[in-house]
């Protein structure tokens, strides 16, 4: 190896090196702006092999209630395993879109305004996963003759699980990959309650959520706030009008669609002043 050589290639390295502490460093002076404190390092969260525990904390019948993080953050959710969605791409995540799409009932009482049952299950009949590749997403692998040879639907059995969030945003594909058996957290629709306990009413609240990719959200049954196109989850990304929680339990609901990529979401309330809420408790019942 030549002299020359030798010098490039250690250039090289060193130009990888100092990318990767770049890109750290960014993730880390970009959570600070925000307010938001990591429970796991960012350098050991982007990294794709990790286990569903050290995102989440599965929670027992009897877990006492919550209270928002900090930041005021809501962590404590049901998730339900995710519907199968396969999109070629996000940029079909319109307005009109998500609303047909997200307000469509898969499920019995998908839109009851009551909290599931942790660990019950539902039956939805979705479309099939696309074969090949990355989901078997267009350009990603799969084969238009593998996608027509797959079935048109596919029948679901989906589990609700009752959940804590070690980080302020819920990490929606590492749930998916997490909890299905094929490991798949693309092209996906995610659905997700919790239950937020006032001790008298609350007027005059906002509700502000990021999603990654398109989400909707409802409080009490009523559609408060809509993320729509393909946008990374950024906390504070839209709010909703002012509302009233009201005494005693309020229902808030989410639905979030991606395609091939990530997919996380966060929540948490603000007062009109701009402070943000956090006399409240948060339970799953």
């Amino acid at each position: 190896m030549n002299r020359n050589f030798k010098s490039i290639l250690a250039f090289g390295v060193l130009a990888v090196l100092c990318s990767c502490a770049s890109k750290k460093a960014a993730v880390e002076e970009n959570a600070a702006q925000a307010g938001v404190q990591y429970d796991v390092a960012p350098d050991r969260i982007a990294n794709r092999n990790v286990e569903y525990d050290q995102y989440f904390v599965e929670l027992d019948e009897n877990a006492a209630p919550a209270t928002p993080d900090e930041k005021g953050f809501i962590r404590r959710w049901l998730l339900l395993e995710p519907i199968n969605k396969p999109n070629g791409g996000n940029t079909v995540f319109t307005d009109s879109y998500i609303q047909k799409e997200l307000n469509k009932e898969y499920f019995a009482g998908q839109f009851a305004n009551a909290a599931p049952v942790a660990g019950s299950t539902v039956e939805v009949e979705s479309e099939a996963p696309r074969a090949g590749g990355r989901g078997g997403f267009g350009g990603f692998g799969g084969g238009q003759q593998a996608q027509q040879a797959a079935p048109a639907t596919v029948k679901q059995t989906l589990k609700w699980h009752a959940i804590d969030s070690k980080l302020f945003n819920i990490k929606l594909i590492r749930f998916a990959k997490g909890v299905r058996e094929d490991k798949n957290g693309y092209g996906l629709i995610f659905n997700a309650v919790t239950v937020i306990n006032c001790e008298e009413d609350m007027p005059n609240v906002r509700l502000a959520a990021g999603s990654n990719s398109a989400s909707i959200w409802w409080v009490n049954g009523e559609q408060v706030l809509s993320l729509q196109a393909d946008r990374r989850m950024v906390a504070d990304d839209g709010m909703s009008q002012l509302l009233t929680l009201k005494k005693g339990k309020n229902i808030v609901r989410a639905a979030v669609i991606n395609g091939p990529g990530m997919s996380d979401m966060c929540m948490r309330f603000y007062n009109e002043d701009g402070s943000i809420v956090k006399n409240i408790t948060i339970t799953t019942k």
